[in-house]
């Protein structure tokens, strides 16, 4: 969950190569076909799980929030929240924000029993760079009112749900680059130890300092290799199929953020873990 929570953010803020917006370079452009992508599918069918807080004793699990995803876009005039794309500083790279119906509100429970989450204003946009490995999700929503649970709140915000978005052939060269770079880490890792056992065994000190120095060397490898920045890269089981024509995959585990502010600026505040799964 953690880790999660750390790529996901890493991924939204400093716009590594999968991340879709917030890129320094104004050039950049959308992922051909995107619109039409959009635009092609069906209404999509999600369940939500919602957990608030980062302590897993005083977490605020909302569960069963049912969302419908349709092509539409929003009709004009309409309420709904910024988004990070059209209203951010590449809107270029949006495929449109489209309507996110509320089908089923949310639920938690506390010491008096079963409580509601309402959500209101639902939309929702796919970000997507040319080039990219993959694309970012962006569910929106006023919360108008606090709801809390032991130590944990949601309170009244612009809160937002990211997933990432992949297309079947960016999955499998990240799966693979992912399973290369952690076989070669595990090797590492092997090494190391393989090196302090022998460190332990051996009561000459020229040769415990030889194990010591080859045993750091392997972990100066291990780190080398960034193995963290492929916890976000999700395994087949772990994605949901979003598009048509089964090629757009959609993670199954995100984040929830809320917005202070605009997208050109401003602070985003990361609130915790958002899971989908199929209705």
């Amino acid at each position: 969950y953690t880790n999660i929570m750390k790529v996901a953010c890493a991924m939204f803020l400093l716009a590594g190569p999968v991340s879709g917006f917030l890129f320094p370079n104004d050039r950049i452009e959308m992922k051909p076909g995107l619109i039409q992508a959009v635009e092609s599918t069906k209404t999509k069918s999600m369940a939500i799980k919602l957990e608030v807080g980062v302590k897993p004793e005083s977490r605020l699990t909302i569960n069963d929030l049912k969302l419908d995803f349709s092509p539409d876009p929003v009709v004009d005039g309409s309420q709904h929240p910024a988004m990070p794309g059209v209203n951010g500083p590449h809107p270029q790279l949006s495929g449109g924000v489209r309507t996110l119906q509320v089908k089923e509100d949310g639920w938690f429970i506390d010491m008096t029993g079963k409580k509601d989450v309402q959500l209101k204003n639902g939309c929702w946009e796919l970000i997507w760079r040319d080039g990219a490995l993959a694309g970012t999700l962006v569910c929106g929503f006023d919360v108008t009112e606090s709801y809390t649970r032991n130590a944990a709140t949601l309170s009244p915000c612009r809160l937002y749900m990211s997933f990432p978005v992949w297309s079947s052939e960016g999955l499998k060269t990240a799966q693979k680059d992912k399973k290369t770079v952690m076989d070669r880490a595990k090797g590492f890792v092997n090494e190391k130890e393989l090196e302090i056992a022998k460190m332990k065994e051996t009561s000459n000190p020229i040769m415990k300092a030889l194990h010591y120095r080859n045993a750091y060397a392997a972990m100066d490898k291990y780190s080398m290799e960034n193995v963290k920045a492929f916890d976000m890269v999700p395994s087949d089981e772990e994605v949901l199929t979003f598009g048509l024509d089964q090629d757009m995959l959609v993670t199954t585990k995100g984040l929830a953020f809320s917005k202070e502010g605009g997208f050109q600026k401003g602070q985003h505040v990361l609130l915790g873990a958002a899971y989908a799964a199929e209705v």
